[in-house]
């Protein structure tokens, strides 16, 4: 067995590699048609980068989640809490000039608070375990 080398930096073999060593080992795998037709397909469906990535990840976390999935519903997340920011920060900008809270800007801090909950709930809860 060879010593471990370690990358320069993490990420370099794709944007959810989270190894941070160079990958110097190799499995084979003898598959039919069929099989490998069926592993390539999964790993379309399920959003992994490569076939490669996806057994990887299947054979050392059976059941996990693509981290590629992972991080972009982080980045929806992060999107939304964005728009909710700019909304609170325009309804303070009025109030801070002079302006009076009226029945709109009741109802869209109400539907604010609502939504930052959901997305609350959403962050906190299990992740769902891939088929």
């Amino acid at each position: 067995m060879r010593e471990p080398i370690k990358k320069k930096r993490p990420g370099q073999a794709g944007s959810a590699d989270t190894s941070e060593f160079v990958r110097q080992d190799r499995i084979e795998v003898r598959v039919n048609h069929h099989e490998k037709k069926r592993i390539t397909q999964l790993s379309i469906e399920r959003g992994f980068e490569t076939t490669a990535q996806y057994v990887r990840t299947q054979a050392v976390n059976p059941g996990a989640e693509n981290p590629n999935a992972q991080r972009q519903a982080q980045y929806a997340c992060m999107h939304q809490l964005n728009r909710m920011g700019t909304n609170i920060n325009q309804i303070a900008r009025h109030l801070n000039s002079g302006g009076q809270p009226d029945g709109e800007i009741l109802v869209v801090l109400v539907k604010l608070l609502e939504h930052a909950e959901m997305l609350y709930e959403k962050a906190n809860a299990t992740p769902a375990v891939a088929p």
